[in-house]
């Protein structure tokens, strides 16, 4: 199976961008459940600031939600959901993907020099080889926003670049990522700071619970 994820192009000053937002749809592939992808997660926003990430999984009901907090000098990562007015975090450290997310060790990416203009700015193409579900995907990069090493907690270190359009692989369903808007903005600290009514689980118990709704 080969998936294409190309954003509309467009123009815009964005140039260097250090701070703001990030906005992609979702779409799912190979989902087989009961719960129509209407009700799925189908908003990633990305907050970015001084090298720290805040990623927000959520769907079109309630808060329900997967938020992934990325401090990188603070050596720490960390994961929250909340489903059904339930809250849980798991804490990890810098550099370890998160839970919920395949590692998806076995990629091959393939760099190639074809280059786009997406959502105004410069982007680069990479190819992803993914043997273990037998499928191809052509990420999109941009070198244009400021943040280092913006994959260093994500199955795509290797690229360098902030990802436009991506995948993940979460429980068996294969999730696309493709931006549609970018936002240079101010973002408050509290939005990385996700308050103490979570209660810490462990890894497994985290990847459980995500894998569980992601098959509903």
């Amino acid at each position: 199976m080969i998936l294409v994820g190309l954003s509309g192009c467009g123009k815009s000053s964005l140039k260097s961008i250090d701070e703001g937002e990030i906005h992609y749809n979702i779409t799912f592939h190979n989902r087989n459940a009961v719960l129509p992808d209407e009700l799925m997660p189908n908003n990633l926003i990305v907050k970015f600031k001084n090298n720290k990430t805040l990623m927000e999984i959520t769907s079109p009901i309630g808060n329900n939600g997967v938020y992934i907090v990325n401090e990188p000098k603070e050596s720490k990562t960390k994961t929250f959901i909340r489903i059904l007015g339930i809250k849980y975090y798991y804490e990890g450290i810098t550099g370890e993907i998160p839970p919920g997310i395949n590692p998806m060790q076995s990629i091959s990416i393939e760099e190639t020099d074809e280059v786009a203009e997406i959502l105004g700015l410069k982007c680069r193409k990479a190819i992803v080889n993914f043997p273990e579900k037998d499928f191809t995907y052509d990420i999109w990069y941009t070198k244009e926003i400021d943040i280092k090493d913006p994959n260093n907690f994500n199955p795509f270190k290797d690229i360098d670049g902030v990802l436009i359009n991506f995948f993940f692989v979460m429980g068996d369903i294969i999730v696309e990522f493709e931006a549609e808007g970018i936002y240079m903005r101010p973002v408050p600290d509290k939005d990385f700071e996700k308050g103490d009514n979570f209660r810490r689980i462990d890894r497994n118990s985290m990847n459980d619970i995500i894998a569980s709704m992601m098959s509903l």
